[in-house]
């Protein structure tokens, strides 16, 4: 492991589009599979519902893969990233 790599990662995830939406579908696919051996059930939009409904400061408390991924634009942005996926 090391900076490198890392930075290596940062730079393809904000430069390489299909890369990016590869890594955000298979999240979003782990995310609902861990959520559901979990025991729960429920939609992207019940999740939004959900989030929209928590009080103001504790959204930064979740950790950021569980949060919007927005993909407008460039450069990539992480958004909502309470977990320090992406800032």
């Amino acid at each position: 492991m090391s900076v490198q790599s890392a930075k290596d990662f940062l730079e393809k995830i904000t430069s390489d589009d299909a890369f990016r939406h590869s890594l955000i579908s298979e999240l979003a696919r782990v995310r609902s599979e861990l959520v559901s051996q979990a025991g729960f059930e429920f939609n992207e939009k019940e999740l939004e519902e959900a989030k929209s409904s928590l009080p103001a400061g504790v959204q930064g408390q979740i950790p950021g893969w569980f949060s919007d991924i927005e993909e407008s634009g460039g450069p990539y942005k992480g958004r909502k990233c309470g977990g320090g996926l992406w800032h």
